[in-house]
């Protein structure tokens, strides 16, 4: 789920294996937005007209997940640990790509706030109800379909 401390676990993860002199790379799903399709969906949410339909897309379009495994697959043949961290990451799309996984799972209630704490530290402009009504429901169904806590190798509490 976002703000459930994905980046802030796996900078920690890297920093540790830096300091081991252990070659690695830290990707973030988020340089793998779909732009495009996250626009029309802030946008019909802004205006009051997100859909069911808006919703699917969001789940099943919001990230190149093209891009991502050919990251992964480059990073690995310049690196002895590739870290890639975001949302979504056990989907069918990508998961065979991953070799261990490692899930975070959140109260949605404190990942709410620490969304109203990053929206003022960074300028997000986005209302507070695109988490309510587009990220909880869209993790809710990832959690459905995919179940990550069974999927994963690790569980960080």
């Amino acid at each position: 789920m976002d703000c459930s401390g994905k980046t802030t676990f796996a900078k920690a993860l890297y920093e540790k294996l830096e300091s081991r002199n252990i070659k690695c790379n830290l990707l973030h799903i988020d340089n793998y937005n779909n732009f495009e399709v996250q626009k029309v969906i802030y946008q019909a949410h802004a205006q009051g007209a997100f859909t069911e339909e808006l919703q699917a897309l969001f789940y099943t379009d919001s990230i190149h997940y093209d891009k991502v495994v050919k990251a992964i697959t480059e990073s690995r043949q310049q690196y002895d640990v590739t870290i890639i961290e975001g949302v979504f990451l056990f989907k069918d799309y990508l998961a065979p790509a991953l070799e261990i996984k490692v899930f975070l799972p959140v109260d949605p209630a404190l990942a709410k706030a620490r969304y109203v704490e990053r929206k003022q530290k960074v300028g997000d402009n986005r209302p507070l109800s695109v988490f309510d009504d587009i990220w909880i429901p869209t993790f809710e169904r990832y959690v459905r379909e995919v179940n990550p806590e069974k999927m994963s190798d690790f569980i960080c509490r």
